[in-house]
């Protein structure tokens, strides 16, 4: 599950990837600083696996985390190639999940692609760009296949398709066998001035890469009220993962095992089979069944052993469905 970070050049992309990664990735004041894509993986912050350790007093623990990639930035007409545009959209279909991040903030020694400072007219040039490398895309198919009687079904869903990206609009049809841009998840994030002061009416989540900069050191609580008293969202980088998450449908489930607890990120609808897979290729080869302790029973028993002395815990089958908080304990043949 990718997490690609998207925008126009000078938004604050690689600023944000840095924040969110602590990667350390060039950032300076001038388009295309970012020409590879930076890939990092992002910690997810878990109250849960806290208050889990606190209870097993585990010597270790680990956190999940999402990967994310810092894209280099995209300018009118990228679908033709502009700007390296051709690499830059290939990175984009590498994704599940779209971060488009505007610039809110003015800032005289940081260029602005268009010279102009308009976060709606921003989305647009990017959208559009999308939505032209997905016609492109669409109508290539289209041509090499619409002389064939047998993909005649195929292709009206394509003319469909064809349709909406030519009205500007999102594709009601999907094609599993089309890399289309459009269709991704997307959340948009507004990068504001670390006042919160400019005015958009544009949509999106609230945050300031300037501040959470500036507020690193600072305690939690403190964060917080800055952000508030700046009209920012108060999760600040956090919140954006949870948004994230909750695009790409994830829970976590956990483990308790030695030293260590550990949360593990996985797509809701899981199977326990699957899941165990995910913690080692033996436990899903060698799977014979789950023992399963939703979290909130955990915290009332106080431990795993002693959910099970209350019978809390359930034996699961292969078929199981993984659900949110779930602590696991697989048995397997090794």
């Amino acid at each position: 599950m990718k997490v690609g970070i998207v925008g126009l050049p000078n938004v604050g992309k690689s600023s944000l990837f840095n924040l969110l990664t602590k990667a350390g990735a060039q950032v300076a004041n001038f388009p295309f600083t970012t020409i590879d894509r930076n890939v990092g993986m992002v910690m997810i912050s878990d109250e849960r696996l806290d208050h889990i350790v606190e209870i097993t007093k585990s010597p270790r623990m680990r956190y999940a985390s999402i990967e994310f990639l810092d894209i280099a930035g995209l300018i009118k007409d990228a679908h033709k190639g502009e700007g390296l545009g051709n690499k830059f959209l290939a990175h984009i279909r590498d994704v599940d999940c779209i971060v488009h991040i505007l610039r809110c903030f003015e800032a005289p020694d940081v260029a602005h692609s268009s010279g102009e400072l308009s976060p709606q007219d921003d989305y647009s040039v990017v959208r559009t760009e999308l939505l032209l490398a997905d016609l492109e895309v669409v109508e290539r198919r289209i041509e090499k296949i619409k002389k064939a009687a047998e993909f005649r079904e195929e292709l009206e869903k394509l003319n469909r398709i064809k349709d909406d990206l030519g009205h500007g609009s999102i594709p009601s049809d999907t094609h599993e066998g089309l890399p289309l841009l459009t269709t991704k998840k997307e959340i948009v994030l507004l990068n504001l001035d670390d006042e919160g002061k400019f005015a958009t009416e544009r949509m999106g989540y609230r945050l300031s890469v300037k501040l959470e900069e500036e507020v690193g050191d600072f305690s939690d609580d403190e964060k917080r009220e800055l952000r508030h008293d700046a009209g920012l969202d108060p999760r600040g980088v956090d919140g954006l993962v949870k948004m994230c998450m909750d695009e790409l449908s994830i829970i976590l489930f956990y483990t308790i095992k030695g030293e260590e607890a550990r949360a593990w990120p996985v797509p809701k609808g899981t199977k326990v089979i699957d899941a165990a897979g995910k913690i080692h290729g033996d436990m899903q080869n060698g799977f014979i069944k789950a023992e399963v302790l939703p979290y909130e029973d955990f915290v009332k028993a106080g431990g795993f052993s002693e959910g099970q002395n209350r019978g809390y815990s359930k034996i699961e089958g292969k078929e199981y469905v993984v659900q949110d908080g779930d602590i696991i304990l697989v048995k397997f043949r090794a």
